[in-house]
């Protein structure tokens, strides 16, 4: 018993979560006429401190032995709850409750735990003896004068130390706190606890989700959570329990959660949502389908991995293979919450709006959306000038959707999008190069032959923007090289009283669209207004990926074959620092271009790419090998390996004897 006390007691967490571990396993084998011993000395190691013998002194002991011995009152209860004293239990609550307002969080957080295993075995009555203590400790933060922390905190910078500042400052005193330690409670006692649910604590946890600290909002969407979580003994469907009475307070809180900007708080109210609608009988929840639907709908695209993840286990929990109807029944609610989130301050919410919007396109039948076209298109149109580069991708391929599923509707706009369309065939990020060239097809398959010309003759220019290519290709070349000049920071007007926000965040850093968008506006170098001019070589390799995805389009074929010699003539363009990442787009487009365009129209231009194929086999760049030694491959499997080494032999000797060392099966060595 001497180690496991020195355990508990020790001053690195490691060590007390050993000593829990080590009691746990220790409470298997612990016969019942022990138990009373074990018991005072867990009631004694929170009140006094431990001396070098392991005796018990009277003095305060320090956070960490009060720490582990919170915890080891948990581990305690859970395992001889059946043998514990009525002293004993009255004991742990009124430690519980004395520590809820300790100085260290650790314990506040610990003696909230104690709390809630006290209600798991002893029912609402632990919630009746600190529900004073609670929910006055919750209004009392709450209302906190900020003027009067002010001051204190001017106060106590001038001589107490720091962990007392942060203390009076971080989360609002306590709160945070109490509302763990009631969230405890809550998801302790379970289904009796609906007995306990009244004004004044619906009242309280309401008002903690409009809290401006993050994280005490999110410990109240997860007291919400624990909250709609209680099914009453005589079950919601056949009487109303609580939670659906209040359903509509609940739906407005929850929907004002699932749009929060903080992605924890985000995710504690998707939790909250889930559990809300899923204990609600099926006939009940379209009541609040029109407020949660599309904030859950768009969830599904957010950038946070958790929030994503979590709303898509929810949407087929709710829906199973019948979403799609669902989104249909509620379309009028959806859409323009959609058009407002497109226009959000949060470039993460922009983005997940488009894709939303896209998936309109392509999954929702044309007929129920074809009348919210034009007011989504306008929604697109702005977020294609967006500041994001994430939010300029997804609005590319929402447009390029909409053009396939509604080409008539979308025919009005046509001079708007195609100068979009090609700029974001140019932009610096591949990715967005090759959504520019998948939504630059769909837009030649759909309109007349006239716009397919125009189509082409502009790929032929695209084509043809390397051989302006200078020298030096580096990514941001076109910025000053001088040395950088370093200096004590100065308050400069223009950059006080702004709003600060944490680089980890997905707060507005990134302007949107439209007119009301400054310029300049944003933070990230590839920025609509930062965005540097495309390099000619980039120009180029955006052309290769329209030509890949449009040698796919039967009517544009015999033109395309004419660029081919353009394509070739691009793999002798060496001369610059990225010439290996045009190579590498060019010889990952070229097996795909030689199965569209068809092998017999393609034999003629092969031996043109033998040369750069034959240099990219033998580079240093991983991914440029790569690229090529899959396109040697496919080339053997299109023509033949007989075929293929005649064309080699023809070209370059060395590249034959290169490839007869290194890959001799795709020439049928």
């Amino acid at each position: 018993m001497e180690g496991l006390l020195l355990s508990l007691s020790s001053h690195s967490k490691l060590d007390r979560d050993r000593g829990v571990e080590a009691l746990s396993l220790h409470l298997t084998i612990l016969p019942t006429s022990q138990c009373e011993e074990v018991e005072t000395t867990l009631l004694k190691l929170c009140t006094m401190k431990l001396g070098e013998n392991c005796e018990f002194i009277e003095d305060d002991p320090a956070w960490e032995q009060v720490h582990g011995a919170l915890q080891g009152l948990v581990v305690y209860i859970n395992a001889k709850h059946d043998e514990c004293s009525n002293d004993f239990m009255t004991s742990s609550l009124l430690i519980g409750q004395q520590f809820l307002i300790y100085k260290e969080n650790r314990v506040r957080v610990a003696a909230g735990e104690l709390l809630g295993v006290l209600g798991k075995y002893q029912g609402v009555i632990v919630y009746h003896n600190c529900k004073g203590d609670i929910l006055s400790g919750i209004k009392e933060c709450l209302d906190r004068d900020k003027t009067v922390d002010d001051a204190k905190i001017k106060q106590k910078l001038n001589g107490q130390t720091p962990e007392t500042v942060f203390h009076d400052t971080a989360g609002w005193g306590n709160l945070e706190t109490f509302m763990k330690a009631l969230q405890c409670i809550i998801q302790n006692i379970g289904a009796e606890f609906d007995e306990c649910i009244d004004d004044d604590l619906l009242s309280l946890v309401f008002v903690s989700l409009e809290h401006t600290n993050r994280f005490v909002r999110e410990t109240g969407y997860m007291v919400c959570c624990a909250l709609v979580s209680i099914h009453p003994h005589n079950e919601q469907i056949s009487a109303r329990g609580h939670i659906w009475l209040e359903g509509k307070r609940f739906a407005d809180a929850l929907e004002k959660g699932l749009a929060d900007n903080w992605s924890q708080v985000r995710m504690a109210a998707c939790c909250a949502a889930r559990a809300f609608l899923l204990g609600i009988p099926e006939e009940g929840r379209d009541e609040f389908f029109p407020q949660l639907l599309p904030p859950l709908c768009l969830n599904r695209y957010y950038i946070a991995e958790g929030v994503r993840i979590h709303c898509q286990g929810t949407w087929g929990m709710l829906f199973g293979v019948t979403g799609v109807g669902a989104v249909e029944k509620h379309l009028p609610s959806i859409v323009p919450f959609y058009i407002r989130q497109s226009e959000a301050d949060n470039h993460a919410v922009r983005e997940a709006a488009c894709a939303c919007i896209a998936e309109l396109a392509t999954k929702v039948g044309t007929d129920p959306v074809k009348e919210y076209v034009p007011g989504l298109i306008k929604s697109l149109l702005i977020c294609f000038q967006d500041d994001s580069w994430p939010v300029r991708d997804a609005a590319c391929v929402a447009c390029g959707n909409f053009v396939a599923a509604f080409s008539v509707e979308c025919e009005g706009y046509l001079d708007q999008l195609l100068p979009l369309f090609y700029a974001n065939l140019e932009d610096n990020i591949p990715s967005v190069r090759h959504g520019a060239a998948i939504a630059l097809t769909k837009v030649s398959r759909k309109y007349s032959n006239d716009t397919l010309m125009d189509m082409i003759a502009k790929l032929s220019t695209l084509l043809e923007a390397v051989n302006d290519q200078s020298d030096d290709s580096s990514q941001f070349g076109d910025l000053s090289k001088k040395p950088a000049v370093f200096g004590v920071a100065m308050s400069d007007p223009a950059h006080e009283n702004q709003v600060m926000y944490s680089c980890g965040s997905l707060a507005p850093k990134m302007r949107r669209g439209g007119d009301g968008a400054a310029p300049g506006a944003g933070g990230c170098s590839a920025s609509h207004h930062f965005k540097r001019p495309a390099q000619p070589w980039e120009t180029t390799d955006g052309g290769v990926k329209l030509l890949m995805e449009m040698a796919d389009v039967t009517p544009a074929k015999p033109h395309l074959l004419k660029l081919i010699p353009k394509i070739s003539n691009a793999t002798q363009r060496r001369n610059f620092e990225h010439h290996k990442n045009l190579l590498e787009t060019i010889f990952k487009c070229l097996p795909v271009i030689c199965r569209r365009l068809t092998k017999n129209k393609m034999k003629p231009f092969i031996n043109e790419f033998l040369d750069g194929l034959y240099y990219s086999l033998r580079s240093d760049n991983n991914l440029l090998k790569s690229a090529a030694v899959e396109c040697l491959q496919s080339l053997s499997l299109l023509l033949g390996p007989n075929i293929l080494r005649g064309r080699i032999e023809m070209v370059n000797i060395e590249m034959l004897q290169y490839v007869e060392q290194s890959f001799p099966e795709t020439i049928g060595a």
